[in-house]
């Protein structure tokens, strides 16, 4: 891997615990399971992929466990060569069989493993292992993500020895990556330790990294102004707008703030082999009711992206059409009368009572309300389920719920990430839509290497999806988070999950 230069401003020193706060103990270890930030954040530092998004130019993608690759002529087959003479921390040799093994473990994940990002390996057709330094995939198809997807940060890989002795990894961390699982207090803290072996000459910097699990925000923003932590999380539980204020007007000598889109958003879950979301009607006059700017105002201090399937961005409905489209125009009057057509039309003039499953801290849980305050426009009543972390997304993988509010997310800007997330079958699905118009077109665009080709295929695929309503989307997330300024070397990752092994970060004292 290339390493992020070097500050002008003077020599990194090693040494030092890098303090974050976070918002709560991992639901399990496995990187092949969970997908969550609450989760992957602290386990991330452990491993390593086959490659990865660089930190200084994220649009390219960089070697990690691959030295450097071959890509065949007709761009079906890649060659990796790994590193040679790396370990696991356990001790244990790291191989070409390792990264078969964790492939294919995504790809075809064995009885009780769930797997919420195979539809991301979907390319490939084989995986070898030729001889211990040198894995080879071959694709079913062209792909023009499947490298980006490949270098998704929650994308690592495994341990073979381990996995298949354990059968996951929820309860174990052995990975290859720049810091080793240290200590886990169940509600306090998870923390790392340096790993002398990594194979990355001259890192990590750091002796260690501690996460603090602060829950309440009030209680995380004064972590970061008495210097506590060192870093807010780079997600919905960093910096509130009107922290970000203050640190601005009051600590700008000590802290500085970044912005950025997280690639999140939240929407409104409705299960399409239920009644009644199983009929369209309910679920358009749902979504024509649905006042985003307020739940943006309600659940995050005004500060998110109104948008539709896709992160605002390059290949989403242009904002200025989307912003005249019926759910999303203002002022909501015209939509409001229709919602209530729709419903009676549907047989529900008088509206039905329901649930809506959520998580209980800010900003889902604001979110929900939102909802369901905005929703009694239509005569829908609904009282809510709040959850912790791993309950919800217990509910939601097992289908156990009316509606939900609650989030998804895709690594860096681009369909398969997102679109992919609507495939049938898949965990984060969660609404189990299926519809085979959009099935045959996401098919297509995947295999589209012309862009401009494809983001025709994409816009009709938004299109048919906003007849359809999937899910309704509430709002994209804009993240800030809270850096002290002793940190150095620091560069936001695009996403949530990358860049975040903090190999080359260093404490200036």
């Amino acid at each position: 891997p290339t390493p992020s230069p070097k500050p002008a401003a003077g020599q990194p020193r090693y040494g030092g615990i890098l303090n974050f706060s976070h918002s709560g103990d991992p639901i399990s270890y496995d990187p092949v399971q969970e997908t969550g930030v609450q989760s992957m954040a602290p386990v991330i530092p452990s491993y390593s992929g086959l490659v990865q998004h660089s930190p200084t130019e994220p649009a390219k993608v960089i070697g990690d466990l691959a030295e450097k690759w071959d890509l065949s002529p007709d761009g079906m087959s890649y060659t990796f060569h790994l590193f040679k003479n790396v370990k696991w921390h356990d001790g244990a040799p790291f191989t070409s069989e390792d990264a078969r093994f964790s492939l294919e473990t995504v790809r075809q994940p064995p009885r009780g493993v769930v797997s919420p990002k195979k539809e991301w390996l979907k390319p490939i057709d084989k995986v070898e292992a030729p001889d211990r330094d040198t894995l080879k995939v071959t694709l079913g198809y062209l792909s023009a993500s499947f490298l980006h997807n490949l270098g998704d940060g929650r994308m690592v890989v495994v341990p073979k020895h381990v996995f298949e002795a354990k059968g996951n990894m929820r309860r174990d961390v052995v990975g290859t990556g720049p810091y080793r699982f240290k200590a886990h207090a169940a509600g306090v803290s998870f923390s790392v330790a340096k790993n002398p072996d990594y194979f990355v000459k001259g890192r990590p910097y750091l002796d260690g990294i501690t996460w603090f699990f602060i829950q309440d925000a009030a209680t995380r923003f004064a972590a970061l102004r008495t210097g506590r932590v060192h870093m807010t999380p780079a997600n919905a539980y960093g910096l509130r707008p009107s922290q970000s204020e203050i640190v601005r007007k009051e600590l700008s000598d000590k802290i500085a703030t970044y912005r950025f889109p997280g690639f999140v958003y939240m929407a409104f879950w409705m299960p399409h082999n239920k009644a009644p979301w199983n009929d369209v009607r309910v679920r358009r006059a749902v979504d024509l009711v649905l006042d985003r700017p307020k739940v943006i105002d309600v659940a995050v201090e005004g500060v998110a992206d109104v948008g539709g399937f896709l992160p605002p961005g390059a290949w989403s409905v242009p904002q200025a059409d989307l912003m005249k489209m019926p759910g999303y125009r203002q002022p909501k009057d015209a939509d409001i009368a229709e919602a209530k057509r729709l419903m009676a039309e549907a047989g529900y003039a008088q509206g039905f009572k329901s649930t809506i499953t959520s998580r209980n801290r800010a900003p889902t849980d604001r979110s929900a309300i939102a909802v369901k305050d905005q929703l009694a426009q239509i005569g829908i009543d609904f009282s809510l389920k709040l959850f912790e972390e791993a309950t919800t997304f217990d509910v939601l993988y097992k289908r156990a719920f009316d509606t939900a509010v609650m989030t998804n997310s895709g690594g860096f800007d681009d369909p398969d990430q997102f679109l992919g997330l609507y495939v049938a079958g898949l965990p984060r699905n969660f609404s189990d839509f299926s519809d085979e118009i959009v099935a045959k077109r996401y098919e297509e665009q995947a295999r589209t290497m012309d862009a401009a080709k494809r983001k025709e295929i994409v816009l009709d695929i938004q299109r048919r999806m906003f007849e359809l309503i999937p899910a309704s989307v509430l709002f994209w997330y804009v993240f800030e988070l809270g850096v002290w300024k002793d940190v150095k070397d620091f560069t936001p990752g695009i996403g949530l999950y990358n860049n975040m092994k903090y190999q080359d970060i260093w404490l200036a004292k």
